[in-house]
């Protein structure tokens, strides 16, 4: 009997999280930062997009590996529901990273990490959402990505 309770609890999880297609950021080098995988959950209609609820809780996962060092980390996401590439809409304004991964952040060493996030009340719609984690000391050594939503009431 466990193990039939156990079965359907995977495969609901696997129908309801969702690997994303992501993107590096326009203003972010590549060679900094390695993006392995992105899970959002529930992700309905993943990978291309997520189909998300506004003041509903989301989960991502983000598994990377940084090719620099950092003492301090920040996370930070933004959306731009407007499509002007701004960002200017903070989902999750900058904090401290550390909570999330060990700090001193140490080069080429691969981190996993799982961050809670709620969106506001948005207008039904598709758009970006961004994702960076960065050193606190110095914002250009950062890793950086995007991945599309559809705002669903």
């Amino acid at each position: 009997m466990d193990a039939r309770i156990f079965l359907i609890s995977l495969c609901f999880l696997c129908v309801s999280s969702d690997y994303v297609i992501k993107k590096n950021c326009k203003e972010a080098t590549p060679s900094l930062c390695s993006i392995h995988n992105v899970v959002v959950e529930p992700c309905l209609r993943g990978p291309r997009l997520c189909i998300v609820k506004p003041e509903k809780s989301y989960s991502i996962n983000v598994d990377f590996t940084p090719h620099f060092s950092a003492n301090g980390l920040k996370v930070a996401m933004y959306s731009d529901e407007k499509k002007t590439n701004s960002f200017e809409t903070a989902i999750k304004t900058p904090a401290d990273g550390c909570g999330l991964v060990a700090c001193p952040l140490v080069a080429e060493e691969r981190k996993n990490f799982d961050l809670q996030f709620t969106l506001a009340k948005m207008s039904p719609g598709k758009f970006p959402i961004k994702m960076k984690i960065y050193d606190e000391d110095d914002e250009t050594r950062q890793c950086c990505f995007t991945f599309n939503v559809k705002i669903r009431k």
